[in-house]
């Protein structure tokens, strides 16, 4: 199978079966470091299934259905990290567009941070929810088809975006049509590095982690050849959302919380309503700073459950 970024040929495959039992494969090449689905979709069907079917399948509550709002509720408190990084280039004189925006999650965080915010995303509910929630607008075609104006934008985001990109090259030149000359990116993706698929021996963890919504997992050695191939340089970040105790979860029943919220959440200890004061504060301090420790350590050893580049255009010689 040839890869995807590098084009060289790789039979190494990670895994012959995804998530919901499909038979379908992931190669690994092991020059760039990118794993890849075997994927025969054309691009105006993986249109089509975001805008109708991905979120039926893939949502914060396992065994709950899902709306824009319950999305909205589940992850907005949770955008930290990433407003973290891009703090430093914002600013009441900047425009800044998120590919991928869902129900407005990190729009609503940032949008008094900036002149302008504006949002894309595919699924039609999740985009009209965000319109409204935010005060942003928010379109739901390619972005070429929008009336957006190239070079318009200081920051452009696409969060857990690019790794359901067929053609991830092609999406971050065009995109970079739309970024100022001396605008910012910031990319965050999946780690195929990520602890609980590298490190620990979880076999369900490992068909839980595949699944056909994902076309390529990055590891930071492919996300910085990409890059560069994009003509974009920066800094490379790893992040953890998943909180200690989830990951307790997985190690001890290798299954997964039934809601997404527990996980992302500042960790506490199930103690009994008679429980207050001191005691409370104590354990639970406790529990905190060993989770903040936790997510420390695996970020440091590059095996957080997040990886993000954030950069600019390569400037060209004169």
């Amino acid at each position: 199978m040839k890869c995807p970024l590098c084009k060289k040929n790789t039979e190494n495959i990670l895994t012959n079966k995804l998530r919901k039992g499909e038979d379908i494969d992931v190669f690994y090449c092991g020059d760039c470091g990118l794993g890849f689905l075997n994927d025969t979709r054309t691009e105006d069907e993986i249109k089509e299934y975001y805008a109708k079917q991905y979120r039926r399948e893939y949502k914060p509550k396992i065994k709950a259905s899902s709306d824009a709002k319950d999305l909205f509720d589940n992850y907005a408190p949770f955008q930290h990290e990433r407003l973290r990084l891009i703090a430093p280039f914002l600013g009441k004189n900047k425009k800044l567009l998120e590919i991928g925006c869902s129900a407005g999650m990190f729009l609503y965080n940032v949008k008094n941070k900036v002149k302008e915010a504006v949002g894309m995303d595919f699924d039609v509910s999740s985009a009209a929810f965000a319109q409204k929630k935010c005060g942003c607008k928010v379109y739901t075609k390619k972005l070429e088809d929008t009336p957006l104006k190239k070079k318009y934008f200081d920051v452009i985001c696409a969060f857990q975006v690019l790794e359901h990109v067929k053609e991830p090259l092609k999406f971050l030149l065009e995109v970079k049509e739309y970024l100022k000359d001396d605008g910012v990116l910031f990319v965050e993706v999946p780690n195929l590095r990520d602890i609980l698929v590298s490190t620990y021996d979880l076999p369900f963890h490992h068909g839980f982690y595949f699944h056909a919504a994902h076309a390529l997992y990055f590891t930071k050695k492919s996300l910085q050849k990409l890059m560069r191939k994009a003509g974009f340089s920066g800094s490379y970040h790893f992040t953890q959302d998943y909180n200690i105790i989830n990951h307790f979860n997985w190690v001890i029943n290798d299954r997964p919380q039934e809601s997404c919220f527990p996980g992302l959440s500042a960790p506490n200890f199930p103690l009994r309503k008679s429980v207050k004061g001191r005691e409370k504060s104590a354990l639970n301090g406790f529990l905190n700073r060993i989770d903040k420790e936790y997510k420390e350590l695996i970020s440091d050893l590059g095996l957080s459950s997040n990886l993000a580049f954030v950069g600019k255009k390569e400037k060209k010689d004169v």
